[in-house]
């Protein structure tokens, strides 16, 4: 069965739209893997720490030691680490190793454009992998 991405562009700010997807995502009960860079990783933790004070986000940079908590985010800096195939989240310019892997991938794309010549790059291979593409603004 071919993988399901959906692309989210012009986000304004990714990490924080992100955090949206994130909680979105959970709620499916599908496992989430979110594949940062580690310069932005940190940043994406005390966001996920700070999102919503109502709700808490249960998430750790997974280092593939412990097992994961069911219902846990696990922050990763190459996807191929993550101990699940559910739903990956990708906010990095490469294209993720076993990305077409995953039942569902989810790219944030930002309105840098480095950022988004990185994005259309990804969307070629997916296209040309045969995934289901759909693609949404985050304006707004």
């Amino acid at each position: 069965m071919a993988v399901q991405v959906s692309f989210y562009s012009d986000a304004a700010e990714p990490l924080h739209f992100a955090c949206r997807l994130i909680r979105r995502a959970l709620a499916s009960g599908k496992p989430v893997g979110v594949c940062v860079p580690p310069a932005e990783a940190a940043r994406l933790d005390q966001l996920l720490w700070s999102f919503d004070a109502a709700e808490f986000i249960p998430h750790r940079r997974w280092d593939g030691t412990t097992p994961p908590a069911p219902g846990e985010v696990l922050l990763v800096d190459e996807a191929a680490q993550l101990p699940h195939r559910g739903l990956l989240l990708n906010l990095g310019d490469p294209m993720p190793s076993d990305a077409t892997a995953f039942e569902r991938v989810l790219e944030v794309i930002g309105s840098d454009p480095a950022r988004v010549q990185a994005g259309r790059a990804r969307y070629r291979v997916y296209q040309q992998s045969g995934a289901k593409l759909d693609h949404f603004s985050a304006a707004g």
